[in-house]
């Protein structure tokens, strides 16, 4: 069809903690989706995972902040749909701690498995609040293209 049906999924380490909601129709998404993520001690990573939801599929509603049946650990982040994954972008604790007064910039997609070509960037803008605890983490989700 020329276009994609986007959201996000944001893990840190293996639990999914949110959800943007789906663009519909689109090629240039725009989310502008703010989520504070409260990160464990001895945290890994933080993953964002790109899908194109089918909606053809079971729909079954991921609010921010908690977990559905409609995400699960990936690669497998909707099992209750046909979602198709485009691509991720994986930030380890090192990354995000070199950069304590936060980023703002376009990252590019990587491939989920290894074997797939992928394509795209997503724009966000990490922060950790001034008085905040060092453990918190504010993202912006603000675009893909």
């Amino acid at each position: 069809s020329g276009s994609s049906d986007p959201y996000c999924v944001v893990k840190v380490d293996s639990e999914v903690i949110a959800r943007t909601t789906t663009v519909w129709k689109s090629l240039n998404t725009f989310w502008g989706e703010e989520i504070t993520l409260r990160l464990p001690r001895g945290f890994h990573s933080v993953a964002i995972y790109v899908l194109d939801e089918d909606a053809a599929g079971t729909r079954v509603s991921a609010g921010v902040g908690g977990t559905s049946p409609a995400v699960a650990s990936a690669p497998s982040l909707s099992p209750h749909r046909q979602d198709d994954v485009i691509g991720q972008v994986l930030l380890s604790h090192q990354q995000i701690s070199a950069e304590p007064r936060g980023v703002g910039s376009w990252l590019s997609l990587a491939p989920v498995k290894p074997d797939r070509e992928v394509q795209g960037e997503i724009h966000l803008e990490l922060r950790v609040p001034e008085r905040g605890h060092p453990r918190v983490l504010r993202r912006h989700l603000i675009e893909a293209r």
